[in-house]
């Protein structure tokens, strides 16, 4: 039992520092590295609450740094990409389909890190789509993080808002996730006695991010973001590969 504590403890606090820097991060690193040795459901309700914790306390840090008019697009079309993705698994081997799209996501971060830049015209639009494959790349394969991550680094955002504005877009992700696992009853009980040693490797971590974010230029912050998307790819083609 003390061996999977200081595992899960180790594994949130490392998530944390990731995510608190980047404003992403939190799932995907540390759900398939607790899936080791926890059930995929406890997995999930920890790392949600965990991650809820998470946003709220960089939201706090981060205020007056958002911008609204492209968070609320992105959650809201998100919403509506959900449902296309949970069916489209009755339809392909879902194995397939996280293969097809995490091989994708590996492309297009390579693109990026050529410092490729796509010139969109017509903004609103391009983020009402990014929203909805979100969403559904969220419904259908749990990967909902790298389409907006890549979006938004397209658009050269600062590293302050680039954060800002993730940690909202999935803190709501968190609390819409957590309404529904609530309404199917899929929260693991078990969860709330975990959170007493996870919360503490939250704020530890959020805490060391804080204080690395601040000395991060935006070149590093950059490659750390990238690498973060690429590492998601690569989990994605793995798990695929191994099982």
């Amino acid at each position: 039992m003390d061996i999977i504590v200081n595992n899960t403890f180790i594994i949130i606090l490392f998530s944390s520092v990731i995510q608190s820097i980047t404003g992403f991060g939190f799932a995907v690193v540390g759900t398939p590295l607790l899936l080791f040795f926890m059930k995929p459901q406890q997995a999930v309700s920890l790392v949600t609450f965990g991650a809820l914790l998470l946003n709220m306390m960089v939201i706090y840090k981060t205020r007056g740094m958002s911008n609204p008019k492209v968070i609320w697009p992105l959650f809201v079309a998100s919403l509506f990409g959900i449902l296309p993705g949970v069916y489209i698994l009755k339809v392909i081997d879902p194995s397939i389909l996280k293969l097809c799209i995490g091989i994708l996501i590996l492309l297009v971060s390579f693109l990026m890190a050529s410092n490729y830049v796509m010139v969109i015209k017509r903004e609103k639009l391009a983020t009402v789509l990014v929203g909805v494959v979100s969403g559904f790349m969220g419904g259908a394969t749990s990967l909902s993080g790298p389409p907006v991550a890549l979006f938004l680094m397209n658009q050269q955002q600062d590293k302050e808002t680039f954060r800002a504005n993730l940690v909202r877009f999935f803190c709501f992700g968190n609390i819409a996730t957590l309404i529904i696992m609530y309404y199917m009853d899929t929260v693991d009980r078990g969860v709330f006695e975990q959170l007493g040693y996870a919360v503490p490797a939250v704020l530890i971590g959020v805490w060391l991010g804080e204080k690395a974010f601040v000395k991060v230029s935006p070149k590093f912050f950059r490659w750390l973001t990238l690498g973060t998307v690429f590492f998601c790819g690569i989990m994605s083609v793995v798990s695929v590969v191994v099982k």
